[in-house]
Order: structure tokens, then sequence, then C-alpha cells
């Protein structure tokens, strides 16, 4: 089993990685060699909403690079979109991705950085935001707003609501509330 180490926290970028581990030893190691990432958290952010994020790791030793294999658990924080108080929501996924030398690398696919380093935090906080919920709400889920008093019940509802008095003669028309009209036929 070989050991890996935490490389330096910078990128090509400005921007430090989430979690830069160092691929160096166990790229001298056969393939099929594999390494344990001790479980670590991270916590970024996603359009003005928080994720915490933990992850649980192995990177496993191919012929043409590394292979990670991570469970990564989260928790979105936010503002429920319909109430707008503090929401949040349990988010899981699993990463099986190969990350390649770059003598092996074509096209668009995931490459080792500088220093046989990947960036663990970042391929798990992208992976966690691909299943994130775009429209957050409470759990359980809250009622809508009233359009007219931003009470907490549906705008059909409201006992504020106003009738246009030039739509009054048609409420003539309508049975009273709680009878049902008669079936003919």
């Amino acid at each position: 089993m070989s050991e890996l180490n935490e490389a330096t926290n910078t990128t090509d970028g400005a921007t430090p990685a989430p979690y830069l581990i160092d691929c160096s030893p166990l790229l001298a190691e056969l393939p099929g060699a594999s390494f344990d990432v001790p479980e670590f958290t991270l916590t970024s952010t996603s359009e003005g909403e928080l994720i915490h994020t933990t992850v649980q790791a192995r990177v496993d030793r191919t012929n043409r690079g590394v292979r990670l294999i991570a469970h990564v658990r989260g928790v979105q924080e936010g503002a429920c979109a319909r109430c707008l108080s503090p929401a949040r929501a349990a988010l899981e996924t699993r990463i099986d991705e190969e990350v390649l030398e770059e003598r092996h690398a074509q096209g668009e696919g995931e490459r080792l950085g500088r220093g046989n380093s990947v960036d663990l935090g970042r391929i798990a906080v992208e992976g966690l935001d691909l299943v994130r919920r775009l429209v957050l709400h409470c759990d359980p889920l809250c009622p809508e707003r009233c359009g007219h008093c931003g009470a907490p019940h549906q705008t059909e509802e409201c006992p504020e609501r106003e009738v246009d008095p030039r739509l009054a003669v048609l409420g003539s028309l309508l049975p009273p509330s709680g009878d049902q009209p008669e079936v003919k036929g």
C-alpha cells in the first residue's frame, strides 16, 4: 500500500485548491496499487448557497494514471425559494473518475496537475454541485405565500382579497360557497 501526501495547496490559477493530493508515490507503484485517502470536509459556495461536504475516497493506480473512487455527502444551505426562511437539503453522490498522466491524456479528460497532483476537493465539490437542488425549499414543504398580503396561505384563500367592483356582478352567478351546483343530465 502506497502513501499519498497532501501537496502544496496551490494550482496553476490564483485560487487555492480545496484539497490537493500528491499522487507521485502511487504513480511509482505498479497498476493495481491503492491508497485510502483520510476522510476530509470542505465548505464551498455555489450561487450564494453554502455546501458543506464530507469526502471518503480511495485512489487506485492504473496503467494510464490514477482512478478516484469517492463517496461524497453534503448539506446545501440557503434560503427557501417560497418563504425565504433558512433551508437545508441533504446531498449525496459517488465519483468514479480516472485522472490521466499527460502522456496518456486525449481530449477533455481530467489530467494530473503540476507535481502529479490531483485536486480531489474540486472534483468532489463539482460532483456534489451536479446533484444540488436548483430551487431550495423547506423540508417539510412550507406553504406558499399570498400574493396580496404575504401571509403563509395561497392567494385564493386570502381573507383580505378584494373583489374588483366591475366583477362583483359575476359573483352573484356563483353558488354560495360550500354548495355544490346541481348536475343535470
